[in-house]
């Protein structure tokens, strides 16, 4: 009983204790921040940044790192509204986003997973290029007027909950199934500890990274597509910077940035405090620039408390 409630020994309690704090804190500080619209507004807001999470989480695990997320967010939903603009119907053009999700994936797996180059150059390299060639293809125009189907994934509600909400909340749940219940889990955990006994013990580690790789890209087209959905256009700009926040989600949450320990539950901790905190320093009115302050501060904090 003692070792429960040992802060340094339950990371995630210590994680519930302080978005229990946060949202405490802002409720005194505002009175809009315990309404039920804006609940449903952060829980709207924090979807790109979660399913993204989900991947990156597992490839921090693994011990590597990937930085190009966002400029595959956009170009998937880039290529998704061409699509359409091109006369392809809605859901095929959703198809051909995540695809393209998926090769941009594909393509930093392979490098990383067959050739061993190192995960932070081959992602950033993937993010620049990515990026240009999103202006490239659009002149940095924004791509909008979607059926109203389309809008259903990022506007509507299910009993007055936001369907993309509860595609999150599917998608983490399953993930965490696979990282605890499965051998793939159990792989990653292990490649992450001592890649070279993985490798040793018959395991595939290239394919094992591999799919990391190729998961980390359709999540992120998937979180695109969620996007475009919900700001009902797709923009050259989408998704800039959105690897600073889903990377400081991950490690606020306890997963360890030297691998081989970490969780998706306490990622999903850690994305609700970055979400509330966000949110109600917005209702308080405090400028952007002090926001990435505090956030740079809490993730300091958050992995200087790590031990290599």
């Amino acid at each position: 009983m003692a070792k429960l409630f040992h802060f340094g020994s339950n990371k995630l309690l210590v994680q519930l204790l302080l978005l229990v704090l946060i949202i405490v804190f802002f409720s005194f500080m505002s009175p809009y921040f315990l309404s039920f619209t804006n609940f449903m507004n952060v829980l709207n807001q924090m979807v790109e940044i979660g399913l993204i999470a989900i991947p990156m989480t597992m490839i921090i695990i693994s011990g590597a790192m990937d930085l190009s997320v966002g400029s595959i967010l956009a170009f998937s939903a880039v290529c998704m509204g061409l699509a359409y603009q091109g006369g392809l119907n809605i859901w095929l053009s959703v198809i051909l986003g995540l695809a393209a999700g998926v090769l941009c994936g594909s393509v930093n797996g392979y490098l990383i997973a067959r050739h061993r180059m190192q995960a932070i150059v081959v992602t950033i390299g993937m993010l620049v290029m990515l990026r240009g060639l999103v202006y490239v293809l659009n002149e940095g125009r924004p791509i909008s007027g979607y059926p109203d189907a389309f809008y259903f994934l990022g506007q509507q509600s299910v009993f007055g909950i936001p369907f993309n909400a509860l595609f999150l909340a599917a998608m983490f749940l399953i993930a965490n199934f696979v990282m605890k219940r499965t051998r793939f889990g159990t792989y990653v955990y292990g490649i992450g500890n001592n890649e070279e006994a993985v490798r040793y013990s018959g395991i595939s580690v290239v394919r094992i990274r591999f799919i990391l790789f190729m998961l980390s890209g359709l999540f992120s087209a998937l979180a695109g597509v969620f996007l475009v959905s919900r700001l009902a256009s797709a923009e050259a700009t989408s998704g800039t910077n959105i690897e600073l926040d889903v990377i400081t989600a991950t490690l606020i949450g306890g997963t360890h940035i030297f691998g081989g320990r970490g969780s998706l539950a306490g990622t999903f901790v850690g994305l609700l405090i970055i979400v509330f905190l966000r949110n109600g320093l917005n209702l308080m009115g405090v400028s952007v620039l002090y926001q990435a302050v505090i956030l740079g501060v809490l993730l300091l904090f958050a992995v200087g408390k790590q031990k290599a």
